[in-house]
């Protein structure tokens, strides 16, 4: 048993051979000079291994003890651990290293760690973790099981192996339980982590528990505190209008969402000209209620942004404003901020206008029901209900074409949707999954909110103020190789995919790619390769949308960027472009940028987990069912599926009939005894085998 205190012998040893007149000394001279008993010496031998293998001394083999340099170091994050080590990132981003399970030192993955590289003869250099930098992880999720008398957590991501939970620990927790945990003690040594449940939220089959274990896993604020909720109670009592704001309230304007919204941010108008149209485009005008540095604008930038999955909506403002006083719900009066936009009858912008307004939006229009007014399906009682509108939507729908064709002949991109519809019943567990089809409802609206970000985005740009832009940059060059490769295999042109493309270039391949069989894995193919978008205070332009001007103006009630574009041009508007608005906001846009790129990341993050782990729920209930599907993807491990409803799940390799071997020119697995190859692309059919709601993951086999 080792007596020896092997960190207070680290700090002996290193003040001995850090020293600048240090000369090599064989370990029983080290031993003498750290005054180490004799008795003691073999105790001394094994600690002084177990420090080299920490990579903080080296021992040659005539047994001198010789000093590491330093600046062989390198930072890395911890990616995730398998049963035989760990995958990590070096922080100057030349490539990832392999970690084996005897040198992590108790690194887990999220951490940061110092490491030296020892072998660079495998697949990944190998790698030692001298020193962990930083403990990320801390809090995590998983599962609760018991064995017996024991007690562990398997950790949901990242991890392979469990954590043990002594009795004092467990919380109320039962078997199978999904629950939030706090690290006690890390993996070291061999010897298991330690861990103490915090929160348990229930059955680990459950997606309600499930999805919120997410939350907390991505640290989303959920509840708002009593000052926040009492100031949005304060601000939305009474209602104020300014001084010069322009009255619309006469103006035929509305709003056109999903029939569950509740939080209407942007209403429309259209007039029709000899030459042209006059969109007008008007938004709630979120800046007058939350006011900068308030309550309310504090905790609207800690969030950054709502967050919606199945029928839940984590809001970045209390209700008191995102449904109310703000929401631009029908037959209310409410403050808006206005864009007209004159065009031609080419859809090219002649000129545009910003004020702020007073709105009153004539009806709350859904997207299904007014696909019906415009596809001319409408029964009498949704007619009656448009009736007002109803001239209003024709000028718009022609309106939103011409706009459709110009974004098209620019070459902005335009993928198709895989968005679905999770339908919940009464007791919370998913009904039914479809995917969503985009009508010419939706791709109106899109159109609309597009142009008059863009029109806010060049007014700015303008004026060389301190402003917040939504931009996307020019696809990696790597991963364009990657994809132009991809495309010759499938038998796609792709000859001008190569560094410095146009959008049109992209373009001209997506519309090569129509109507093929691989059609939709190839788009997700085109679309994973390229960056994505983000905030910045720098105009640097939207590739996707082949657009120089860009910005998010349109939904301030949901994301922070839209409210601080709102503040700015509001100040603006009021006492024109100056240098102290200029320096009051060079800062802020910023800090607002970083914030609300990061939100947005986590958010969307939290949708997708929360979207597969409803998925997997669907499917559990489908267990042995029979679907048809496509291959989306193929990897060395197996391939994945993805269903008509958009419900993706893996088929494993070791569940093929035979050997497949996988081909990386062809992307396909393939059976050199069979000459059966399996191709992205291909349609297959599939038996449910396995569907874990915890993990949002789904086994198919083939049949």
């Amino acid at each position: 048993m080792i007596l020896l205190n092997i960190d207070e012998l680290k700090g002996r040893i290193a003040s001995i051979i850090e020293a600048p007149d240090y000369k090599p000394l064989v370990i029983n001279e080290l031993a003498k000079q750290l005054r180490i008993p004799v008795e003691k010496w073999p105790e001394f031998f094994k600690v002084l291994k177990r420090i080299e293998t920490m990579g903080l001394i080296a021992i040659s083999k005539t047994n001198m003890v010789l000093r590491v340099d330093k600046s062989e170091f390198l930072s890395a994050t911890v990616l995730s651990l398998t049963k035989n080590g760990g995958f990590a990132a070096l922080s100057d981003k030349t490539g990832d290293i392999f970690i084996p399970k005897g040198k992590l030192l108790g690194a887990m993955p999220t951490d940061e760690v110092a490491v030296k590289i020892f072998s660079r003869t495998g697949r990944l250099p190998e790698a030692q973790v001298v020193k962990v930098l930083k403990r990320n992880f801390v809090e995590f999720t998983g599962t609760f099981i018991r064995h017996g008398k024991r007690a562990y957590i398997m950790p949901d991501s990242g991890i392979k192996e469990k954590l043990e939970v002594t009795p004092k620990d467990i919380h109320l927790a039962h078997d199978k339980d999904k629950v939030f945990a706090r690290i006690k003690k890390y993996p070291e040594h061999g010897h298991e982590g330690v861990a103490s449940v915090i929160t348990s939220y229930g059955p680990a089959t459950s997606a309600v528990s499930c999805c919120a274990s997410v939350l907390d896993r991505f640290h989303i604020r959920r509840d708002f505190s009593a000052a926040v909720i009492e100031e949005a109670k304060r601000v939305s009592e009474g209602f104020n209008v300014d001084e010069g704001r322009t009255d619309l309230r006469e103006k035929i304007i509305f709003t056109i969402d999903g029939a569950h919204s509740k939080d209407l941010d942007d209403a429309v108008s259209i007039e029709k000209l000899e030459d042209g149209y006059i969109l007008g485009v008007h938004i709630a005008d979120v800046s007058h209620y939350v006011k900068p540095k308030s309550e309310l604008d504090v905790e609207a930038l800690l969030r950054g942004t709502s967050i919606y999955y199945a029928n839940s909506v984590i809001p970045m403002l209390p209700k008191e404003l995102s449904n109310g006083i703000c929401s631009l719900n029908p037959r209310e009066d409410r403050l808006a901020f206005s864009v007209f936009i004159t065009t031609d009858k080419n859809g090219n912008i002649k000129s545009y206008e910003l004020k702020k307004s007073l709105i009153c939006s004539r009806v709350k229009g859904v997207y299904e029901e007014i696909n019906k007014i415009l596809d001319g399906s409408a029964d009498k009682e949704l007619a009656t209900k448009y009736s007002e509108i109803a001239n209003n939507l024709s000028i718009m729908n022609e309106f939103a074409l011409i706009l459709r064709s110009a974004r098209q002949k620019r070459g902005a991109l335009d993928f198709d949707s895989d968005d679905c519809e999770i339908i919940i019943d009464p007791d919370g567990v998913v009904s039914e999954i479809k995917r969503r089809v985009r009508g010419e409802a939706e791709k109106l609206i899109e159109e609309f909110m597009l142009l008059a970000n863009e029109v806010v985005a060049t007014f700015a740009s303008g004026l060389v103020m301190p402003f917040i832009y939504r931009v996307h940059e020019q696809p990696d060059p790597r991963k364009l190789e990657a994809l132009s490769a991809a495309l010759k295999l499938a038998g796609i042109n792709s000859n001008n995919i190569r560094p410095g493309l146009t959008p049109a270039d992209v373009s001209d391949v997506l519309k090569k790619i129509e109507g093929t069989p691989k059609a939709k894995a190839l788009d997700k193919m085109v679309l994973r390769s390229l960056a994505k978008a983000r905030y910045t205070p720098d105009n640097l332009g939207h590739f996707g949308l082949a657009l120089k001007y860009y910005s998010q103006f349109t939904s301030p009630i949901r994301r922070y960027p839209d409210l601080a574009i709102h503040r700015i041009l509001s100040d603006i508007l009021e006492s024109g472009a100056s240098d102290s608005i200029a320096k009051r906001y060079k800062g802020y846009v910023s800090e607002a940028s970083e914030q609300s790129s990061l939100r947005e990341i986590g958010a969307m993050q939290v949708e997708w987990d929360c979207e597969a782990i409803y998925k997997a729920e669907y499917m559990s209930f489908h267990i042995g069912a029979i679907f048809e599907g496509v291959i989306s993807s193929v990897k060395t491990f197996g391939m994945y599926i993805e269903l008509e409803n958009t419900v993706e799940g893996m088929v494993r390799v070791e569940k093929l009939q035979g050997w497949f071997d996988y081909d990386e020119a062809s992307m396909s697995l393939y059976s050199a005894k069979t000459g059966v190859r399996y191709s992205i692309g291909d349609k297959v059919k599939v038996i449910v085998a396995k569907a874990d709601v915890s993990s949002g993951q789904v086994d198919f086999e083939l049949i």
